[in-house]
């Protein structure tokens, strides 16, 4: 028994390095200076070396000082984030609250076609999203993207499956205490649920933070995309910046799992959803 215990953790820690190495790479090439770069990855092919042979903030500074399109970038994918997540959270809470406590017959098939279009490629529903916003008005607008993430099923999904295992008896108890439905929303269903929403919370910024296709079929003025698609075209302007500007992008991620991840692993668990 000891012997497995003992190879699990050997194959674990081998595992993890594999995975933080490209990482690891990424963050310690941030430190190199551009002639570096080029050298070892354009004229040498992918020489990837860990440590730099001179360290150097030149890169950090020409993203941050000398290349306000970035941080412009930057902001555009924060307030795209945040605005699906604000909405989503609240879309989703209450599209939850509605399955879990309502009684209509059709309320099961209902949920099965969310969870048939939740199912849907995203290739599939982009050309009617387009056709929607394109009649909407709103092509080149952030709301392009926003609002179908607003009103995506999966965050129903998940709240609906966590809701589940609040117990009935905790309802009944607040009514004989005289609460009506709102006061059961708010002082039961959220306190409980604030794991599940927390989760939603976090996989939803990583899904919007990392937002690619949206992005290139919506929007069309180069200062309204995100920092997701700059990244690919950095190469083309300043390929000496590539590592740092890919560092720059990673801490909102890496603050937001570090801050939510048991919150992220109990709202998964509960809402029996293995993965996405």
């Amino acid at each position: 028994m000891k012997i497995k215990v003992i190879l699990l953790r050997v194959w674990f820690i081998v595992l993890s390095i594999l995975l933080l190495y490209p990482l690891l790479i990424t963050f310690t090439n941030s430190f190199m200076e551009s002639t570096e770069v080029i050298r070892h990855y354009q004229l040498e092919g992918s020489n990837m070396l860990l440590i730099p042979e001179q360290v150097t903030l030149k890169s950090y500074l020409y993203i941050l000082f000398y290349q306000p399109k970035y941080l412009i970038l930057f902001w555009n994918s924060i307030k795209i984030a945040v605005c699906v997540i604000i909405g989503q959270v609240i879309v989703a809470f209450l599209g939850a609250y509605g399955f879990v406590r309502s009684k209509f017959k059709e309320k099961e098939i209902i949920f099965c076609i969310y969870i048939v279009v939740m199912l849907l490629p995203l290739q599939v529903v982009l050309v009617p999203n387009f056709m929607i916003i394109q009649r909407l008005g709103l092509i080149d607008s952030h709301l392009a993207i926003i609002l179908p993430g607003i009103f995506s099923p999966f965050g129903v999904f998940l709240l609906t499956q966590y809701m589940k295992s609040i117990p009935e008896e905790y309802v009944e108890a607040a009514y004989m205490d005289g609460c009506n439905e709102i006061d059961i929303l708010i002082h039961i269903y959220l306190p409980i649920a604030k794991a599940g929403v927390f989760a939603l919370v976090i996989l939803t910024f990583v899904e919007y933070w990392n937002v690619v296709e949206q992005a290139i079929v919506f929007l069309q003025d180069i200062y309204k995309q995100p920092l997701s698609l700059f990244l690919s075209k950095i190469s083309e302007e300043q390929i000496g910046s590539i590592f740092a500007a890919s560092c720059f992008y990673m801490i909102p991620v890496i603050i937001v799992f570090l801050y939510g991840q048991d919150y992220l692993v109990e709202g998964i668990e509960l809402s029996g959803i293995k993965g996405r």
